[in-house]
């Protein structure tokens, strides 16, 4: 992801400049742009998700997840087009440890207060279950 110019169109897709929408948000926006991707397993997930769903926005927020913001993310995004993708690290390992099926899960994907959470290797196999949150 690269850095928002001031005259560039915002990102939100409001259709207006940068400078006369969101470049005063400043925090707000990790909620509904993400973090730059943070690894390729994340962006094979979003490409093949976003040609599936095209009415949604897709964002990692594996950087910035934890065990203290998983509910205002969710809630931040309620009512938004937005699906949250996160994978596994030490700093978010606490979501993954209450809402896991198993030690080896490694991906969790919110929308709408849902979540699911697998492992990586198996995410070809919960693509139906993801279009049941997802819509």
């Amino acid at each position: 992801m690269t850095k928002q110019g001031r005259n560039d169109i915002c990102n939100c897709g409001s259709g207006k400049k940068f400078k006369k929408c969101c470049i005063n948000v400043g925090q707000e926006t990790k909620f509904t742009m993400g973090q730059p991707v943070s690894s390729q397993r994340i962006v094979d997930m979003v490409e093949i998700l976003q040609r599936r769903f095209t009415n949604y926005r897709f964002i990692n927020i594996t950087d910035d997840l934890d065990d203290t913001n998983y509910k205002e993310y969710q809630l931040k995004n309620f009512n938004t087009n937005i699906v949250m993708i996160a994978e596994k690290t030490l700093k978010n390992s606490l979501v993954f440890i209450e809402r896991e099926e198993t030690t080896e899960t490694d991906i969790i994907i919110m929308h709408k207060g849902s979540f699911r959470s697998f492992i990586y290797r198996n995410f070809e196999r919960v693509i139906e279950s993801l279009a049941t949150m997802i819509k």
